[in-house]
């Protein structure tokens, strides 16, 4: 029985989920999991810190350090490590006034440190050449750093009210569990928003912050279960056994993290079964070739083209679409405008097959004696047509794969 036959959207699951899979593991997100694992362990230090500084400069919000820090070991922390990890927590909290100047600067720049790792990840995710501009950058981290205390101790102010003055104190811990699955939704969604300097859909990453802190939550459930399951651990570290636990859970929960950024990214290939590109749709040539085919269609309409609006067209993800745009701004075949939309810069003319094969392949010539060289020239000679010729000869057949893909569901 034929799996795509019986079951159509299973076996397009299926094959999709293979392809996040395989970006996970060529993004070495696994390795970079690891790496943010000893980074976070260095910087939860500077960036609990500086939580406690910024929650301390608000008062209306209403709570004392204790609360905060229940808050963090009750949601972020395993229960296994909570003891230690909050006796350190507390020398952290009753260190933070007696800091220098110097010394706030310091943890200031471990915790853009990380900030600055987790960037580099992302933007190698959604396959981002450039890196924003510096000051750009400062302004971005220093928001994400400071809005996420903020975040907690808004969500700790509106359950402390809600159980105290709507009558709802017997729903305390639930109010508590659903303020924190919120906060975790709301940082991971801007996360996934914000930090890639490219422009990433609404929807994507919002599905995908939604499938990653239920991943968390349930994670912690079965974490909890397994340490109580095993303990391995008590007998071979005994009281030092907190912090492999504590090591362990920051893995898995950047490992969550950054597979959820890898869908994010990918999310765009579902729509017209993107992500069969590789094994069934031809070359990264004949993608170029049908963004400037769109691209060329539009100018003719008068009209600009989203990248959003791109992608779709093409049916190609978001990262790949951008990155061979990226390629033709260097030939000034396209301009950008600062709201992603796109236009072709120069007539269809001017582009010739031959130089749009020779920047997104390869240049085909040899200066060694291969004894391919008349192969090549008759390559050559075959691809040395203008974009314009193309189009024109090669219009029927584009309608008609239009006409036979115009009903694919749109992500």
């Amino acid at each position: 029985m034929n799996l795509a036959s019986t079951f159509p959207l299973i076996a397009r699951v299926s094959g999709f989920s293979r392809f996040v899979g395989r970006r996970l593991i060529n993004d070495r997100c696994l390795e970079t999991a690891g790496s943010l694992t000893f980074t976070t362990l260095l910087a939860v230090v500077p960036l609990f810190t500086i939580a406690l500084t910024l929650i301390s400069a608000f008062p209306m919000f209403g709570i004392n350090v204790n609360r905060f820090r229940g808050f963090i070991l009750n949601n972020l922390v395993p229960e296994a490590s909570g003891k230690v990890i909050g006796v350190y927590m507390r020398q952290f909290a009753d260190n933070a006034d007696s800091l220098t100047t110097m010394g706030m600067v310091g943890l200031l720049a471990t915790a853009l440190l990380m900030m600055f790792t987790i960037e580099k990840t992302f933007n190698t995710i959604w396959r981002v050449k450039r890196p924003r501009k510096l000051l750009s950058r400062t302004l971005t981290y220093w928001a994400t750093i400071t809005l996420a205390p903020i975040l907690i101790g808004l969500s700790l102010s509106v359950t402390s009210w809600l159980s105290q003055n709507a009558g709802l104190s017997g729903l305390n811990f639930p109010l508590l569990k659903i303020s924190s699955w919120l906060l975790m939704f709301v940082t991971l969604s801007l996360l996934y928003l914000t930090l890639p300097n490219c422009f990433v859909p609404r929807s994507h990453a919002l599905t995908s912050a939604l499938i990653v802190s239920g991943g968390l939550e349930l994670m912690k459930i079965l974490f909890g279960l397994y340490i109580k399951q095993f303990t391995t651990y008590n007998l071979v570290y005994g009281t030092f056994a907190s912090f492999p636990i504590f090591l362990i859970w920051l893995y898995l929960c950047w490992v969550l993290i950054l597979g959820g950024a890898v869908l994010s990214a990918t999310l765009s290939y579902w729509y017209g079964n993107g992500w069969r590109w590789d094994n069934h749709h031809g070359t990264r040539f004949e993608q170029a070739v049908r963004i400037l085919a769109a691209l060329a269609a539009a100018h003719q309409n008068g009209q600009l083209m989203h990248i959003n609006q791109l992608r779709r067209k093409v049916e190609l993800g978001v990262d790949v679409t951008q990155e061979i745009l990226e390629q033709m701004t260097t030939k000034q075949w396209v301009e950008s405008t600062r709201d992603g939309e796109w236009i072709l810069a120069c007539a269809a003319e001017r582009i010739s097959l031959l130089t749009v094969f020779e920047l997104v392949v390869s240049p085909l010539n040899s200066d060694v004696d291969s004894g391919l060289e008349s192969r090549l020239e008759a390559a050559r000679s075959s691809l040395n047509l203008s974009l314009a010729d193309y189009l024109a000869a090669a219009q029927p057949e584009i309608n008609a794969a239009s006409i036979a893909t115009s009903g694919s569901s749109p992500i």
